[in-house]
């Protein structure tokens, strides 16, 4: 193999809920695969989610750690700088291809050496190219610096339910609604309603995937009925709660 590439790939399970590490930094580049369950991460100034089928890109640096809110099982892949030159430089959700989850497979069960390192070589390349070219979702939550702002985030954060207006949070931050819509913008990149709307998506499918139905839910985000979540969730997801997939959420209207 190269010279410019450190290859891991590496098979990681957890049982159970819990941190999966604590916050730390690679000096390469990560590449990471939910090949089973739920992974809950973050990376310095974001928060995600991601289930079997998505993956996740985390430049070289970026501290992050993850919490597995069900049994997760994940292939990791870290590459040097010369390697991800191309890759982008903040951290990226992905749609995994069906090629890409099947090089993940063979390079892990080629971890006994069946493979040879020409053909390691050669897969671990074109696996490269299938992350370079896989389309991004819109499942990454940005996480603001201002401290009013971020008063306002850890809040909703720790209880999604909790329903307010801007002119209310400014109250309660210390800033104007005109402030607060001027920072979500700059340091978000994001509407208030859209950044929220993130938000609840991210933990309506960790509830999801912990098998929660639409009346819990509803109570654990805010919403009125089970019903009204079910409308709220068909429309940024495109879909029902019952036939959600990562395929129609990354067409939905937050993707």
């Amino acid at each position: 193999m190269g010279n410019n590439l450190k290859l891991i790939i590496a098979r990681r399970f957890s049982s159970g809920g819990g941190t999966e590490d604590y916050p730390h930094r690679h000096e390469q580049g990560e590449f990471i695969l939910v090949r089973r369950g739920i992974l809950h991460g973050h990376a310095e100034h974001n928060a995600w989610v991601l289930q079997a089928g998505m993956a996740a890109w985390i430049p070289a640096g970026f501290e992050h750690w993850g919490e597995a809110s069900k049994g997760v099982d994940l292939a990791a892949l870290y590459l040097s700088a010369e390697q991800c030159r191309h890759f982008p430089p903040s951290v990226q959700l992905l749609l995994a291809s069906p090629l890409m989850a099947a090089l993940c497979e063979r390079l892990i069960t080629g971890r006994n050496g069946d493979l040879g390192p020409e053909r390691t070589q050669c897969m671990t390349e074109l696996l490269i190219e299938e992350i370079a070219d896989a389309p991004a979702t819109g499942l990454v939550l940005p996480l603001p610096q201002d401290p009013r702002l971020k008063r306002l985030t850890d809040v909703l954060m720790d209880d999604p339910s909790k329903r307010l207006t801007l002119t209310e949070w400014g109250r309660q931050v210390g800033a104007s609604e005109r402030t607060l819509i001027r920072l979500f913008q700059r340091e978000t990149g994001l509407r208030f309603g859209e950044w929220y709307d993130r938000l609840l998506l991210t933990e309506a499918v960790k509830g999801l995937a912990d098998g929660l139905g639409n009346e819990r839910l509803a109570e654990m985000l805010g919403f009125a009925s089970g019903d009204s979540f079910g409308h709220w969730f068909r429309r940024v997801a495109g879909c029902s709660p019952r036939g959600f997939s990562t395929n129609q959420v990354l067409n939905g209207a937050i993707s």
